[in-house]
């Protein structure tokens, strides 16, 4: 992104900017809208054609996430015989089918 080189002070140029912005929300010619105000008419159209072909930067504030912790599966409970086994995640599919054989031969 290429930086411009401002138009003004960025007080100056924020109070235009109010200005212009003021101009044309209210619907009035140029002319019309100055009749009270300290500037001539032709001084708030530049800075409106100038604002135009420069718009102002935008800036976004970001802000990291929380890091939040993954909720766990509720455990399975394998039940062989009278026996329970409760498994929670990561548990080695090895080893549980060994316990189960186990507890399955000490059933019969």
């Amino acid at each position: 992104m290429a930086h411009r080189k401002p138009l003004a002070s960025p007080a100056t140029e924020q109070r235009w900017r109010d200005a212009v912005r003021a101009w044309r929300a209210s619907g009035l010619t140029a002319d019309a809208f100055v009749a009270d105000q300290p500037y001539c008419a032709s001084t708030l159209r530049w800075w409106s054609s100038k604002l135009r072909d420069d718009p102002a930067p935008t800036f976004i504030e970001l802000r990291p996430r929380t890091a939040t912790s993954p909720v766990p599966a509720p455990p399975l409970v394998v039940e062989v015989g009278a026996a329970r086994v409760q498994v929670t995640e990561g548990f080695d599919p090895a080893h549980l089918a060994a316990v189960v054989r186990v507890l399955a031969e000490a059933a019969r």
